[in-house]
Parts: C-alpha cells; structure tokens; sequence
C-alpha cells in the first residue's frame, strides 16, 4: 500500500520560523520521518509513493528591485533542490499582491489550496495511495479530506502549534502527528555535507 505526502510550503515555513526559529531542514529526512511515523503505527507494508510540495514564487513588480530579484532567484533554487529529491514533485500557485486600505501591501498564494484538494481526491479516486500525509493548516481541506476518507483512504495530519491547524481539519483526520521539536531533530540538514 502507498502513502502520498502533501506538503503546504508556506504553511511549513511559517511553523518552522514561527515555532523552530527557522532550522535547516532537509526534506528528504523529513518525509522519511513522516512516512517512518505513519508505518510504524499501521501496516508495516507500506511504503512512499510520492511527495507533492506546493508553494509559489514571491511576488515580483514589472520593473523589480535588486532585492526582489535576488528572493525569486533563491526561491526559484530552492524548488529546483526540491525536484531533484527522489519521488519529490513540486507545484507552484502563483502569489498575488493586495493593495490594503491604508496604501500598504500584501502577497497572498492563489491556487495552492486547489491544486492539494485535487490532488488528494484524483490519488484516492485511482486507488493510488491507501494512506495520505496532510502538513497544512486550513479547514479549506475538510470536504476534500472527506471525500478521500470515504474511499478508504487514511488520512493523517501533520502539524505544528504556531500557526495552528483549523480545529475542523484536525477534526475531520484520521491521526495526528506534532512537528516539535523533538521530531524534527532527525530532519535537520548536515551542514557538514
């Protein structure tokens, strides 16, 4: 049986600067833990057939700064790394700026939430995965995560506490598993390497 792995980008980034003080993460190590955790606590036959990361590339004007430029080209890196990674596909939202009321900014990804939801069920509806790793926050989820439940597929959430999971997305999953600190030790980047 095959687990398939979905991970929210921004929202992993977040926790981990949030909650971690933003450690070196090596995705490859975190997955394995992920999937290690999910097995030891079910059938012992089943084994990753693929990690979904999703995120977007930052924001970036018609005529961009230097410093704008310099965040889309590491970011843009970053997901090349992650491709590169066994059995590791990457998806990228795009990232739309909001002009606020008082003349300030903000960069919000659209389509991200999409693209998981549709995702998940297409995995489950072909029978390609009997268990799904959800690392996410949104309740935007839970009819998603419904409807893979109710083809058979066990659904576990993997969660930090800053920000918070929508209390029903952890509601609406199967298990649960804490990104503390404690697991998270064996998912940190050899920097020696």
């Amino acid at each position: 049986m095959r687990i398939l792995v979905q991970i929210d980008g921004a929202y992993l980034e977040r926790m981990l600067s949030e909650e971690h003080n933003s450690p070196a993460i090596d995705y490859s190590k975190l997955v394995n833990k992920l999937v290690n955790t999910v097995i030891t606590t079910s059938e012992s036959d089943l084994y990753l057939l693929r990690t979904y990361y999703y995120h977007a590339l930052p924001w970036i004007g018609k005529t961009p700064s230097d410093q704008e430029l310099e965040m889309y080209k590491k970011k843009q890196g970053f997901f090349t790394r992650l491709e590169h990674l066994p059995r590791f596909d990457v998806y990228l939202g795009r990232t739309q700026r909001i002009l606020n009321d008082d003349g300030s900014f903000t960069f919000q990804q659209k389509g991200v939430d999409v693209m998981m939801a549709a995702h998940m069920v297409e995995m489950a509806a072909r029978g390609f995965v009997s268990h799904l790793i959800l690392l996410a926050p949104d309740g935007d989820y839970v009819p998603a995560v419904r409807i893979v439940k109710s083809m058979g597929v066990v659904v576990h959430l993997a969660h930090g506490q800053r920000p918070q999971a929508a209390p029903e997305l952890v509601k609406a999953v199967d298990e649960r598993m804490e990104l503390s600190g404690e697991f998270l030790v064996d998912c940190m980047r050899n920097v020696y390497s």
